[in-house]
């Protein structure tokens, strides 16, 4: 109708007072709506600006250019660092973020890390930082790497979290440990207890004092074998580790427990380790493992059996935030009854066992020492088809 109207309009005489008013109304309705347009665009604008969108992340951000120095540094990177961004922008990151200077010139260098790092250090007030550190080429519109881009992460919250939680963690095995001691110390003292209450009236009968020196000497022994594994568990790892086969301890192992494995009927198999790959240990802590893993697999296959212990080689990672490393496993294999899914679930458990002489410390000693090695002690298994215990140790070439 618009246009109909401009046609009207050119057609009619310059002197048609109607027509130059419409032309009026016209012009000022058109530039009511190119304003509109324009302060909507001006919104649209100033909601999209980069400026604030870099200033809004919660990540610290810092660009530098092809010579190190910085070209930006957003409010979180102030935050978390100190430091305004006038004071920042223009000076090499090194001059200014000197806390940083290690993790970058890795980056620089082009090591294996992927560009992230964890840069941990002191602020002003003394209070602990730590961050995730990310490096990453930085790119013109035409794809030109024209600098690096910095993104810190402030993981200092979740740190103490961390350590909050690893101190509630010990605090509540502290008091399972000592109700698990109490507990199991209590039995033998009850019953020895008991036999010197009643020994005055009986100290002239024959067959109770066998009957009570026989009983004696095996609850001392139990409280000797609790106070030996407490030991264990409280023994730190040597701090000058040795080179080993997992194959040659296994088989030694096997050799000084050979008497246990005749009297019981079992064969002990250690298969060929092909790979022959070394690892970094207290051979004295991991000699334990395997003797609690190989007394376990013979006392559970009570009319004797086959133990067969098998070697390889895996490549993986025990958490998220940790790199691939190559681990040497060692599996210890039964053919006993297995373990049921109920039992399966708290194996590791400090004083759990279902033996009537354990103390329930010999796997979770066990787990412990592996994880002190930076390993992994793992179970497969199923009732009616034996189990599967691995141990995964890393190469020494990971840990040298």
């Amino acid at each position: 109708m618009n246009a109909q109207r401009e046609i009207d309009i050119a057609a009619a005489p310059p002197s048609d007072s109607t027509a130059l008013r419409e032309l009026y109304l016209i012009y000022n309705e058109n530039t009511e709506k190119l304003r509109a347009a324009f302060e909507s665009l001006e919104r649209r604008f100033r909601e999209i600006d980069p400026c604030n969108i870099y200033n809004s992340i919660n990540e610290g951000l810092v660009t530098l250019d092809d010579e190190e120095n910085i070209l930006t540094f957003n409010k979180a990177a102030e935050r978390i660092f100190g430091l305004p961004e006038q004071e920042a922008v223009g000076k090499s990151i090194r001059a200014v973020l000197p806390r940083c200077e290690a993790a970058f010139a890795q980056y620089r260098r082009g090591d294996s890390s992927g560009g992230r790092y964890e840069i941990a250090f002191k602020n002003g007030k003394n209070d602990p930082v730590y961050l995730k550190g990310r490096f990453s080429p930085l790119l013109d519109r035409q794809g030109a790497e024209i600098g690096t881009a910095c993104l810190f992460t402030d993981l200092s919250i979740e740190r103490l979290l961390e350590e909050k939680a690893r101190r509630s963690d010990r605090l509540t095995a502290l008091g399972e440990l000592a109700a698990g001691v109490a507990h199991e110390m209590r039995n033998p003292l009850t019953t020895i207890r008991g036999y010197l209450q009643i020994l005055p009236d009986n100290k002239d009968d024959e067959d109770f004092i066998k009957e009570f020196s026989s009983n004696l000497i095996r609850e001392i022994d139990r409280l000797t074998r609790l106070t030996d594994d407490l030991l264990n568990m409280a023994k730190p790892i040597s701090p000058e580790l040795q080179r080993e086969r997992l194959s040659d301890l296994a088989a030694s192992v096997g050799f000084f427990l050979s008497d246990k494995f005749e009297s019981s009927g079992t064969q002990l198999i250690v298969e060929e380790d092909r790979g022959g790959d070394c690892v970094l240990i207290d051979r004295d802590r991991i000699k334990q493992v395997f003797i609690n893993l190989y007394m376990n697999a013979i006392e559970a296959m009570r009319e004797g059996g086959e133990i067969r212990v098998r070697f390889s080689r895996r490549t993986g990672r025990l958490s998220e935030e940790e790199k691939e490393k190559v681990y040497a496993v060692a599996e210890v294999i039964d053919n006993g009854p297995g373990i049921s899914s109920h039992v399966l679930d708290r194996l590791f458990d400090p004083f759990f066992t279902t033996k009537e002489s354990g103390t329930g410390l010999g796997l979770s000693l066990s787990h412990r020492i592996v994880e002190e090695h930076g390993g992994f002690l793992r179970v497969e298994s199923r009732a009616g088809e034996g189990a599967c215990f691995g141990i995964l140790l890393p190469l020494a070439a990971e840990k040298e």
